[in-house]
């Protein structure tokens, strides 16, 4: 006799008091922002965020289709902002902005070898950033690019220039 092995469809039910949600969904909402932020205080936080936040639109809940997946959306939704929120956020121009450039290449000849694999623009680039001084908006100025646009360009040009460099073959 064969087994159905199939997933059984299961009925949504519809949301109840608050008390019975958060007795239900609790363990649910807490591993879910844990997963998010790795930090059990936080997780906390985020998990009270996200019931207040289920309190508040009490409409929207009603409505679900599924009650248990609005509230881990909600629950995923409000750890990321606190994640957000507690990351001081630096800009990928800053970052690179604190990178000293090197003062002494180990094997200048390995370097020079290198940056002759390079294109002509990455070598560009690598020369403002680092032999001129230019910040990503400064060489964005020069070259008529957004400064995202240059910064990214320069981060690819590193990393070819280190893989040249290593002798890695991409």
């Amino acid at each position: 006799m064969p087994v159905d092995t199939r997933p059984q469809k299961v009925e949504p039910r519809s949301a109840s008091s608050p008390a019975e949600i958060v007795e239900e969904y609790f363990m649910d909402v807490y591993s879910a922002c844990f997963r998010v932020l790795g930090r059990p205080h936080d997780a906390e936080d985020a998990t009270q965020e996200t019931f207040l936040a289920l309190f508040h639109g009490k409409d929207k809940l009603a409505a679900a289709v599924s009650v248990r997946a609005w509230v881990l959306t909600i629950a995923r939704n409000t750890a990321i902002s606190l994640l957000r929120s507690r990351r001081p956020a630096a800009s990928l121009e800053e970052g690179l902005a604190d990178q000293a450039p090197i003062r002494e290449p180990a094997d200048r000849d390995r370097l020079h070898q290198a940056l002759a694999g390079l294109s002509e623009e990455e070598r560009h680039l690598v020369q403002m950033r680092f032999l001129e001084g230019k910040s990503p908006a400064e060489m964005g100025a020069v070259s008529g690019r957004p400064p995202g646009t240059v910064a990214t360009a320069l981060c690819r040009a590193l990393r070819r220039l280190r893989g040249l460099y290593h002798g890695e073959t991409r």
